[in-house]
């Protein structure tokens, strides 16, 4: 990239992780990935790899250690068809968005879909059911559940307490990388009410180089730091994570991160460590290298000020970004904070944050937080915020509504823990199981007692309000059964209010699996356990929503 100096020398990096086993590889094919570990995502990290598959579905999927298939899930986490194998050394490696199992392992799944009438389930294996091998096929690789194109996601698990564990030092030998990490851009943060930027009280983004003295930024106070990056690979154009970040002030290091492991309740937190609001408004993700009180990241290290840089002398200050990536290939970025005296301006902005502060419901990260309003209620437990911050509650009244329509902060506002939001509708419902909340993005649910609807929500940057849905879902045939060799059967479903909750099919009073994939449901027919005879059978499709409005729809084919 065109104005960056590269700066690399693995004989200089830092070793990035600890001596492990090398694992088979978990594809035949050429091991190229398009995902990393531990990327931000909302509201999570990434917790795999993606391994790709030549853009296709069906490639096999091999067990990358000894050990045995101990569960497979339909319909869990967004993963679609998983297999998760466990492994002697304690590990568990989970193969995501498959495209089936192998035939030994597909008819237990079967099995057990028919027996719960429900093609999502949950079956468990025993060690000598399925024993493994390095190297052995469990399944073929597909595009199910939450994927936009054809890829394998691993995940590595640690069994003793589930943590979940970069895969890529198990395969350091597969991939080609002597590309050095790449930062598109760095940002200077003024602390709240405590620092200036080049004369305000507001963040400045800018490019830097390795030599500190092209980019000069004035400052006075505390300041910390933050950077958008990415890292590359030979043989693919997609970008990674970066594996460390370290920040140095005068040689001084003052952040460190290291993505190597983390554990699944740490994953919110990566809308503290993020910037989120930048990322909302552009899809970039700025690392921060300064922490908030309450942000617990154990990936994170700072120094004793939580990696703020206090400005407090008139001279430079150099600030050096070291980015580096697994194999060791490292590359540097420099700026420089000229410290400018500007207590004038320092005092102002002191008095902007209190009055910030004072312009709507206090809120402190390290207790509970009760906030109410007429027909309102919010309840936001200990360790839902970062730091303490200001809840400004707007209240609109809606003729025809359920309720009052709350608007509970004005910007961006993500919890590490979802809080408790409590709305009461302003007429008594005749049906209250028909009411539900509704956020600015869709169905939040909730639980009606006393008079109150309960949920839990994890962001506070919405609108909020109750909504009713007494509409029956619509269910439309694809398929002719007019004719006399159906084979295959779909249907079309959709749900306008709260959303479809479950779909039922019954052949001659025997449940057939339909499959989903974007709305549609599909059953071919040699795939049930109804046999063909040539005679008229009756089908039988049951679709509910999540507040009880159910379609029935009767059909007659011969088969």
């Amino acid at each position: 990239m065109k104005g960056f100096i590269v700066a690399c020398s693995a004989m200089l990096a830092l070793p990035l992780a600890a001596q492990v086993a090398e694992y088979h590889s978990p594809v035949d094919i050429p091991f190229l990935m398009s995902g990393s570990f531990g990327e931000p995502r909302p509201n999570h990290f990434h917790c795999g790899i993606d391994v790709k598959t030549q853009g296709v579905i069906g490639k096999r999927v091999l067990a990358v250690s000894d050990g045995y298939v101990s569960r497979l899930t339909v319909g869990y986490d967004g993963f679609g068809n998983a297999a998760y194998v466990t492994h002697t050394d304690g590990n568990i490696s989970v193969y995501c968005h498959l495209n089936a199992f192998v035939s030994e392992l597909q008819e237990r799944v079967l099995r057990q879909q028919y027996a719960e009438e429900s093609e999502r389930v949950d079956v468990r294996l025993s060690p000598e059911d399925f024993p493994v091998k390095a190297g052995d096929l469990i399944a073929y690789s597909g595009n199910t559940g939450a994927s936009l194109a054809p890829h394998l996601h691993l995940e590595l698990h640690r069994a003793a307490d589930g943590a979940r564990i970069d895969p890529l030092p198990y395969f350091i030998r597969l991939p080609k990388d002597d590309m050095p990490p790449v930062a598109h851009g760095l940002k200077l943060y003024p602390c709240p009410g405590q620092g200036v930027v080049n004369g305000a009280g507001e963040p400045v983004t800018f490019t830097a180089t390795a030599d500190a003295s092209a980019r000069v930024l004035r400052a006075w106070g505390k300041v910390g730091a933050a950077v958008w990056a990415d890292d590359y690979m030979n043989g693919t154009q997609n970008k990674f994570g970066i594996r460390r970040i370290t920040l140095r002030v005068d040689g001084r290091q003052v952040f460190q991160s290291l993505m190597d492991e983390f554990m699944p309740d740490e994953n919110p937190l990566v809308n503290a460590w993020g910037d989120y609001g930048h990322y909302c408004r552009t899809k970039h993700w700025y690392l921060k290298a300064f922490v908030d009180p309450g942000n617990t990241l154990s990936m994170l290290h700072t120094d004793e000020n939580r990696g703020w840089v206090d400005i407090c002398e008139e001279r430079d200050y150099v600030f050096e970004y070291v980015l580096e990536d697994l194999k060791g290939n490292q590359r540097t970025y420099r700026f420089t904070v000229r410290g400018a005296r500007n207590d004038g301006l320092l005092a102002e902005e002191a008095e902007r944050e209190r009055a910030r502060m004072a312009s709507g419901a206090r809120l402190m990260y390290d207790r509970p937080n009760v906030v109410q309003g007429p027909g309102m209620e919010l309840r936001i437990p200990t360790g839902a915020l970062m730091k303490d911050d200001v809840l400004r509650v707007r209240i609109e009244a809606q003729e025809d509504g359920v309720s009052n329509r709350y608007t509970l902060h004005d910007d961006f506002f993500p919890l590490a823990k979802r809080a408790t939001l409590m709305l009461a509708p302003r007429e008594p419902v005749a049906r209250p199981e028909q009411c539900y909340i509704e956020s600015s993005r869709g169905y939040v649910g909730g639980t009606y007692a006393d008079g109150w609807y309960s949920a839990r929500i994890r962001d506070l940057g919405e609108r909020y309000a109750l909504a009713v849905d007494t509409v029956a879902p619509e269910c439309k045939l694809l398929s002719s059964l007019k004719g006399k060799k159906v084979s295959r059967i779909r249907f079309s479903v959709s749900d306008k209010g709260s959303g479809i909750r479950s779909f039922k099919a019954y052949v001659d009073g025997q449940f057939v699996l339909f499959t989903a994939d974007d709305g549609v449901r599909a059953c071919r027919l040699s795939d049930t356990p109804v046999r063909p005879n040539g005679k008229v059978r009756r089908l039988v499709v049951k679709v509910a929503d999540r507040c009880g409005n159910e379609t029935i729809e009767e059909y007659e084919f011969i088969y």
